[in-house]
């Protein structure tokens, strides 16, 4: 058997190469940035409470007691009179119920710093419309969206208001049911 003194030397030189890649490594790792974009599981925690904090109050403002009387959500969509209003501001809708349903929201929402956005889609004869109820401007990057289809009759519409009349079509005239299918459409983002 030969005898290598130098065997001893390439031992230590491998494990302090190790140890200086192990270190090298840990740093670049530690140094990788961090900003509000970046994803992470405490802010997809965030963004999925903001979903189920949204679906919630829809599910909670569509609900009916009785089938006699429309929901809460229903009724402001029929008392809309198609304008587009501020919605953590003090000026909205005047009375009627989308008043209502307005404070509602700005009672769950906007206490919680939660900024939202509500908007109404519909079809036309053309294809599909738009138009916000509630706006306070453009969402972040980190914005949810929620919805919740709300079916409109021949015999609800008869005491809508006319410019809501005039917005959404009647999408089945042979019909003395059906009306139209209106999306409402909540986004909402951290403040």
């Amino acid at each position: 058997m030969i005898r290598n003194d130098r065997a001893q030397l390439y031992t230590m030189e491998a494990i302090a190469s190790a140890m200086l890649l192990i270190v090298v490594v840990i740093f670049v790792l530690k140094a990788a940035p961090l900003t509000p974009n970046t994803a992470s599981a405490s802010h997809m925690h965030v963004e999925k409470e903001l979903e189920m904090r949204g679906q919630d109050l829809l599910t909670v403002l569509d609900y009916t007691p009785s089938d006699t009387e429309p929901s809460q959500l229903k009724q402001a969509i029929l008392g809309w009179t198609g304008g587009q209003f501020d919605g953590q501001a003090a000026v909205r809708p005047l009375g009627g119920p989308t008043n209502v349903t307005a404070n509602r929201f700005k009672e769950v929402l906007g206490a919680a710093g939660i900024a939202y956005n509500v908007e109404v889609y519909y079809s036309t004869l053309s294809g599909a419309e738009s138009r916000a109820i509630l706006w306070n401007g453009r969402p972040s990057d980190n914005a949810v969206i929620v919805s919740r289809k709300i079916v409109l009759h021949d015999e609800e519409m008869e005491g809508a208001a006319q410019s809501l009349i005039d917005s959404i079509p009647n999408m089945d005239s042979n019909s003395t049911k059906f009306y139209n299918i209106v999306v409402v459409r909540m986004t909402l983002w951290r403040m």
